[in-house]
């Protein structure tokens, strides 16, 4: 899913669910409401005495008018050997005209805010298969993202659903926890004829009758009930064709697609970006999930993309939400997070993926992906990938942390265990016949990754998933002709966590020479010594952007402690005790910082050639302070006393 204005990660502006302003209003409108559904939900009765194995849902939309009205029978296996009633999540502000069970209509009712409950009229046995049918209709309920919203595109019409998080129940009867997936679907969806209805798994048939039309679609794989979707308008509707290694020679996928006929021959183009991607998810992962049936996407009004299984609803057909939503494919849809505490398993992962296709067919520059990330989730000093609050949509979707940090804790994860430990673990987990078509939790996730390196990483999952913020080094390397001293201290910019044990890699620098070096920092007080054929000019940490870490460097030698410029920033007067004067004496714009002694940045300005700035540090302790800044590659500093 890709919450557009909330973030983009690689390049939608960059990727998961995405959202325009229109939406983000609506975001807040709904938020108490879909607080209260959720909070409903986590605690719900719905489905505890049986397990839903096929929905059959019979809905009869007309996107002129915002109402549902239909049947949906539940196929189910019962849990307990004492159920004499069974209880769906269901919006209680919908009409049900009648509840049918074992050829007989029931005593049903609402029995709270969102629960229905049937009562069966007999105990049924542990195992038994049954179904029931609700007919119900009514305007729908719409909280959270928009669970059954009805919009204008070119002048037509649109209905479109979005159930995710917890918003199935608004429109249909169902039992929507992150449990029970339900084993296959049918959609049986009637129109007015001059429509389509867009809809998970295969197209069984299109049928005219009278002034209606009647679409069926089939879905043989499991699925969660948020993953249930259709979308009804004038759609232009064509189909690409992919051959995937997964698939026997002569075999290809089919990619349909529901567009606006409006951008028609945009869409044909532009669709297209998908087929190689999915060929590259199909080889770095593992085979399409849905390979028997189809991959697709739904044009939809909706501000970003919703990963529904089989055919993604997107607003338009970019590379970047394209490669995001075809990811969840892979994780969110064929492996679910059983919690929304563990939403990054969807969306981290989504987002992740879409900046290796962007690396991978050059549409966008990976480091400059990096850097913007980085930033990002460096902005604020809090804040885990953990969520803590599933009861606020807000926080599960949000773009700083569910996204963008979850994907930078997956690319830390591959620089930890390397690519091949890392990429192995991965198809291990996606092929894991326990979660597969499934649910999964972090943990379980983990366990692949520390079976395919030897490795326990459960030091790296509370410091980076569970803990908050990010570390910062203040990197001090003191050389005395070919031998190297280095300290790097490490300060944390949340209390959650003392310390990030990491490896930490490191370039080496003068004119002739690179070297990079790893180094695994196990506390802050830990010295490096090592020998470098050659005296370096510059120090460059992290220089392939694998961590999320802010970092200062300091180049001292056993004679001098500092480098200092000949031409040079101005420092006066030295000592000081309440403001600094700083004149750039250089030919070209500077960045100057002040650093205490633990290497922590205390002040930071641009200097312009010739030009000169008074900073006030009347209220910084007495003590020692560096002056740094940068020019042509090499670090300069000098030692600064305030009395």
């Amino acid at each position: 899913m890709v919450l557009r204005v909330l973030f983009f990660v690689i390049g939608f502006s960059s990727a998961g669910f995405s959202q325009n302003l229109t939406t983000r209003q609506s975001i807040q409108n709904h938020e108490k409401e879909s607080k209260k559904a959720f909070l409903q939900t986590q605690s719900s009765p719905a489905g505890r005495n049986f397990n839903v194995l096929h929905y059959r849902c019979e809905w009869s939309i007309d996107p002129n008018i915002r109402y549902i009205s239909g049947r949906v029978r539940t196929t189910f296996r019962v849990t307990s050997d004492t159920a004499s009633f069974l209880i769906f999540d269901f919006y209680n502000g919908l009409t049900v005209d009648s509840v049918v069970f074992q050829g007989q209509k029931r005593n049903a009712g609402f029995i709270g805010t969102g629960l229905f409950k049937v009562k069966t009229g007999i105990i049924l046995s542990q195992n038994q298969i049954d179904s029931v049918s609700i007919y119900y209709k009514g305007i729908p309920a719409n909280t959270g993202f928009g669970a059954f919203n009805k919009q204008m595109h070119a002048g037509i019409p649109i209905i479109w659903t979005l159930s995710c998080p917890y918003a199935a129940k608004d429109w249909w009867p169902c039992v929507q926890n992150l449990e029970d997936k339900a084993d296959s679907i049918d959609l049986i969806i009637t129109t007015p004829s001059q429509y389509k209805a867009a809809g998970n798994g295969l197209l069984v048939s299109e049928v005219q009758s009278g002034t209606k039309k009647i679409t069926h679609w089939k879905h043989k794989y499991p699925i969660a009930t948020y993953l249930i979707a259709t979308a009804v308008t004038n759609y232009s509707a064509f189909t690409h064709k992919v051959h995937l290694s997964s698939q026997n020679p002569g075999d290809s996928l089919p990619v349909v697609n529901y567009v606006y006929p409006e951008g028609l021959t945009s869409a044909i183009t532009n669709t297209k970006k998908v087929l190689p991607i999915l060929q590259y998810y199909d080889s770095l992962i593992a085979p399409y999930p849905f390979r028997k049936e189809k991959y697709g996407h739904a044009q939809f009004g909706w501000g970003g993309g919703m990963e529904h299984q089989t055919m993604s609803f997107m607003t338009d057909f970019s590379f970047d939400l394209q490669a995001h939503e075809l990811a969840h494919q892979w994780f969110g849809d064929f492996i679910t997070c059983r919690s929304w505490r563990d939403i990054w398993l969807n969306e981290g992962w989504a987002t992740y993926m879409a900046a290796l296709a962007g690396k991978r067919f050059g549409t966008a520059n990976f480091i400059n992906w990096l850097n913007s990330s980085q930033n990002s989730v460096k902005s604020l000093a809090s804040g885990s990938v953990w969520v803590n609050d599933t009861s606020n949509i807000n926080r599960v979707f949000d773009s700083r942390l569910t996204y963008t940090k979850g994907a930078l804790v997956l690319h830390m994860l591959r620089w930890e265990l390397g690519d091949h430990a890392f990429w192995q673990g991965v198809r291990n987990y996606q092929s894991d016949p326990l979660l597969s078509f499934g649910f999964s939790t972090t943990q379980q996730f983990i366990q692949h990754l520390e079976l395919t390196s030897d490795r326990n990483l459960s030091g790296f999952i509370a410091d980076w998933f569970t803990g908050q913020g990010y570390p910062t080094y203040a990197l001090k390397l003191t050389r005395n002709g070919n031998e190297m001293e280095l300290k790097m201290p490490q300060t944390t910019s949340h209390s959650s966590v003392a310390f990030f044990e990491m490896r930490v890699p490191i370039r080496f620098r003068a004119t002739g020479f690179d070297t990079t070096i790893v180094f695994q920092h196990d506390s802050s007080q830990q010295v490096f010594h090592f020998n470098l054929p050659f005296s370096p000019t510059s120090v460059v940490f992290d220089p392939d952007k694998w961590l999320i870490a802010k970092s200062s460097v300091q180049i001292m030698t056993e004679s001098s402690p500092f480098i200092e410029d000949q031409n040079r920033i101005s420092v006066y007067p030295n000592p000081f005790s309440e403001s600094l004067m700083l004149q750039n004496d250089s030919d070209q714009s500077l960045q100057v910082r002040i650093l205490n002694a633990q290497g922590q940045e205390i002040a930071n300005q641009t200097l312009f050639p010739g030009l000169q700035k008074s900073l006030n540090l009347g209220e910084i302790a007495s003590g020692v302070y560096v002056v740094q800044y940068e020019k042509a590659g090499i670090v300069f500093s000098r030692k600064l006393v305030k009395e």
